[in-house]
């Protein structure tokens, strides 16, 4: 896969990958908005676009992590696995309520993809939660957070802090117990009105087919009168390539259909002709 489209990459959790290696300095950096646009400038030591051995670092990382991460929409997905994601997507800079308008610090990814796709009973919705500091193009802002959304701004700044610091563990936030604590605002419950606000308010410039890698922080099952709701942390975001995918993804993303219908992988064909149901991409 090639890295000349990205949109979003995470210096910092790209290098908690290399431990052995000396820490780097973190870039300072800042959020204008400019006729509703937000533009991250990094510090003059760290430029925008990624360097060279940048790219071969993500690269290794990525074809390393292609062996365990599942789709976004796999069910029984844990918080602390490994996602990719290949979807439609739109995006937007957010601030928590209580900071001004243009200190916009957290940058949201939002989409769906429906019933008929991923092969389940119901539509499965992906947010992808990350700082503006990893932002590599500008970006229109989306509004604030919404009301009570705090708890989740928090948890992208530590979990954003923690990939600073090398420790790679889900957060205490993250754990069962905390998330049963009782609360007036429940994760759960925020987590959907955020993907609600962010899918609502986002420019109609900023959105694309968009792919990359993210690893999982909440898994809501659907209700009801909701989606399944996945909210992951992105290593990087980038405008999908039309270059078919690895041989030994396709071999994995087969498994996996396979052992979901309960099917022997040596019988089973996607319905259709050669078409994958929950991946129209994937030829078979």
């Amino acid at each position: 896969m090639r890295f000349n489209e990205l949109i979003y990459l995470s210096r910092r959790r790209l290098n908690a990958f290399f431990p052995e290696r000396s820490p780097t300095s973190i870039p300072s950096w800042n959020v204008e908005v400019d006729l509703q646009v937000a533009t991250v400038g990094l510090g003059p030591g760290t430029p925008l676009t990624p360097t060279d051995a940048e790219l071969r670092r993500l690269r290794d990382v990525q074809q390393h992590l292609e062996r365990e991460a599942s789709h976004f929409h796999a069910p029984h997905l844990k918080t602390g696995e490994w996602i990719y994601f290949d979807l439609e997507m739109g995006w937007g800079t957010s601030h928590e309520d209580s900071d001004l308008p243009d200190l916009d610090d957290v940058l949201l990814f939002c989409g769906s993809l429906a019933g008929d796709r991923t092969g389940g009973p119901a539509t499965v919705d992906l947010m992808l939660c990350g700082s503006t500091e990893h932002l590599l193009e500008k970006a229109a802002t989306a509004g604030r957070l919404g009301s009570g959304s705090r708890w989740l701004h928090g948890l992208i700044h530590k979990i954003n802090d923690s990939d600073g610091m090398g420790v790679t563990g889900i957060p205490d936030e993250l754990t069962q117990r905390a998330l049963s604590a009782p609360r007036a605002n429940r994760p759960e419950r925020i987590a959907r009105d955020v993907f609600r606000i962010t899918q609502k308010h986002h420019s109609p410039l900023q959105r694309a087919r968009v792919q990359g890698l993210a690893r999982v922080d909440l898994n809501l099952p659907n209700g009801e009168w909701t989606s399944r709701l996945i909210t992951a942390t992105p290593l990087y975001v980038q405008y999908a390539s039309r270059k078919p995918m690895r041989w030994i993804t396709r071999l994995r993303l087969h498994r996996d259909l396979c052992r979901r219908y309960g099917r022997p992988w040596w019988r089973w064909r996607p319905q259709g002709p050669g078409v994958c149901p929950a991946h129209p991409d994937l030829i078979g």
